[in-house]
């Protein structure tokens, strides 16, 4: 137990002190809880009060991984949900998965598991009475507040950013949508798969690959979150992040965008040839949809392959390169062609990657449990950072697990309250 001796404020504290921004007139203080006890664990983990705390709505990707995200970097992540309307990827399985069923009734799945880990979970159904008065609550006590509802659905419900920012000026609030919170398409509801389409990756890649912009706009938006928050500490305002997937397309998509817009060349899929190499591509091995990717730089690799291969440079090397690759695994093709100072690597499918030696000797790939779901590998979070190192923290929560130790521990609202807000449905 420590004691701490109060000092006199001294007049420069109590001009900074005036300097804080203060609450609009006439908008409801927030009740904010005594901070919980300061805490450091042995692996350097963040204590409890050191912990931002995340209010999550997010849904489906974007929002969702931003908020596990930050989770698995010491944040206390909330993740709400409506009994009505729960996330959609609970009842999304993955390719030959049927859905998982929670003691509630309330679907899970690996796809849920794996977006929603190291969070705890709320239900607040939001079209209830007093659902906004609980949620403005929250938001008093809380750093972020995460959503990638459809542009209008939080104002709809009265917690907007501006609503939630009179409640609390400190908070940041970060909104991910298809194309933004204002212009005429502001609108349009968006998913990975339009967006990609209406950026030209599937065009470039000949596929619509729909995931894709949402795992780039929710890395965005932890750096953004970061940002903000960073600003937070030197102004004391909260901001408002409007993030557009179509823009965070444009900022990874730049020199594809630019060789048409300048040179007027469509960047069409370049298939496996490697421009400049003497000899490129990905060649069969032995086995179902099997392939080695071989690349030589210039007339030394040719040279160095044919002596390998026992025929001159020429016309004849990617036949017999063809041939010989035939009668071998792609991890012997490679391994055999890399100790001849050839470049070569497997073409891994998903299962390659999740063995792949590299990652299981640093840990990256990890079990995770859940009750009401097989036991699954995951990637681990890819940061290594030396003091407060990310891990996974928990298992995807169930519907609403946390409810009452969320209320009490942020709010401290006693059971009786607790009960109430069950008993009507707001909780």
């Amino acid at each position: 137990m420590s004691a701490y001796k109060q000092e006199p404020e001294s007049s420069e504290k109590s001009a900074r002190r005036s300097e804080q921004p203060q609450r609009p007139e006439g908008t409801p203080t927030p009740h904010r809880p005594p901070p919980p006890h300061e805490s450091r664990g042995p692996d350097g983990a963040i204590g409890e009060r050191e912990r931002l705390r995340v209010i999550s709505f997010g849904t489906a990707i974007a929002g969702t991984v931003s908020s596990s995200v930050l989770a698995e970097l010491g944040a206390d992540v909330v993740k709400v949900e409506g009994r009505d309307r729960p996330d959609n990827v609970r009842r999304l399985g993955l390719a030959g998965e049927s859905p998982g069923r929670e003691p509630s009734g309330a679907s899970t799945s690996t796809m849920f598991a794996a977006f929603n880990r190291s969070v705890r979970g709320i239900v607040l159904n939001m079209k209830r009475d007093g659902a906004v008065e609980v949620l403005e609550r929250l938001a008093g006590v809380a750093d972020v507040v995460i959503e990638n509802f459809g542009p209008g659905v939080m104002d709809r419900w009265g917690v907007g950013y501006e609503r939630l920012a009179a409640v609390n000026p400190r908070l940041v609030m970060l909104s991910i949508s298809g194309y933004g919170r204002t212009g005429p398409r502001s609108g349009y509801y968006a998913y990975g798969s339009n967006i990609s389409s209406f950026t030209g990756l599937t065009h470039l890649w000949g596929a619509a690959h729909g995931t894709h912009y949402d795992h780039v706009a929710q890395i965005h938006g932890v750096a953004a979150v970061l940002a903000a928050l960073a600003q937070r500490d030197r102004t004391g305002l909260g901001s408002h992040i409007d993030l557009a997937q179509t823009e965070t397309a444009a900022a990874v998509m730049g020199p594809l965008l630019l060789e048409y817009l300048v040179n007027g060349d469509d960047p069409a899929p370049a298939g496996n040839a490697v421009p400049g190499a003497a000899l490129s591509g990905v060649f069969p091995c032995r086995g179902e949809d099997a392939w080695v990717a071989v690349e030589l730089t210039g007339e030394a690799d040719a040279a160095t392959l044919g002596a390998f291969l026992g025929v001159s440079a020429g016309d004849r090397l990617e036949q017999a390169l063809r041939a010989w690759t035939a009668r071998h695994t792609p991890h012997q093709a490679m391994m055999l062609l890399q100790r001849a100072g050839i470049a070569a690597g497997v073409v891994q499918n998903g299962e390659d990657v999740a063995r792949d030696p590299q990652h299981r000797a640093r840990g990256f790939v990890v079990e995770t449990g859940h009750p009401d779901l097989p036991p699954a590998e995951q990637p681990g979070p890819p940061l290594r950072l030396s003091v407060t190192p990310a891990r996974v923290r928990r298992p995807a929560p169930r519907l609403g697990e946390h409810t009452t130790e969320v209320l009490r521990e942020w709010l401290d609202l006693p059971e009786a309250e607790i009960s109430d807000l069950r008993e009507r449905g707001v909780v």
